[in-house]
């Protein structure tokens, strides 16, 4: 039965007014902004469970409630970092006001922006998730596919409208999106003084570049 004897409906019980779900919620999401700060200075494999669990205020326990180990923390920031800047991407694309050329290297800067927009990001995405397991090299290259597939979309789109040859731009949208990456990497490993803006600025001139080559190879 859902009522007590006196009539009165049971209610999950609450700590500091929140329901045991809004609590686990809120221990993930410390977790992860633990995570992130630790992975970006100390580095993944300098940050202990205990580091984590001390830094969010979270016990072992309940940490291994949410995950099932470090990884899978990491595993999880890495998903959510690329989920934000994917949403970034498809406003961008889908902003109507501009061309499906402009919209293509419009979507290129607001990815690149958005990764560089806080650094520890950057460095989670681009390097803490290398060489950690043949699962996360996996997941990795997932997300490499996922945002290769996207300029491979639209650059199908622009040779079906005649702006681009004809071809199969698989190939070209996986290096676009490594070039991506090993540019990240110069950036953030360096004493690089362009500013995230500007990184931005270089990739989209490697695509305008990749797209003025393609269309010249088209002609022969």
């Amino acid at each position: 039965m859902s009522a007590s004897r006196n009539g009165n409906t049971n209610k999950p019980r609450r700590y500091k007014g929140l329901t045991p779900e809004q609590l686990r919620a809120e221990r993930r999401q410390r977790l992860l902004e633990a995570a992130l700060d630790l992975f970006a200075e100390r580095g993944y494999s300098n940050s202990p469970i205990e580091l984590i669990c001390s830094t969010a205020r979270v016990t072992t326990r309940h940490f291994y409630e949410q995950f099932g180990s470090r990884e899978a923390l990491l595993s999880a920031l890495f998903q959510k970092i690329v989920e934000d800047i994917g949403r970034d991407i498809a406003h961008a694309l889908a902003e109507e006001s501009i061309d499906m050329t402009q919209r293509v290297t419009h979507a290129i800067r607001t990815g690149v922006q958005s990764l560089l927009s806080d650094q520890r990001q950057a460095r989670i995405l681009c390097l803490e998730t290398v060489g950690v397991s043949r699962e996360m090299e996996l997941q990795r290259r997932r997300v490499i596919h996922r945002f290769a597939e996207i300029i491979q979309q639209y650059s199908d789109t622009l040779a079906s409208s005649g702006l681009l040859p004809r071809r199969d731009y698989y190939l070209p949208s996986i290096a676009m999106v490594g070039a991506t990456v090993e540019l990240v990497v110069e950036w953030l490993t360096t004493d690089s003084q362009l500013t995230p803006e500007e990184l931005a600025q270089e990739m989209v001139l490697i695509y305008r570049a990749l797209m003025i080559g393609a269309q010249r190879y088209g002609e022969k």
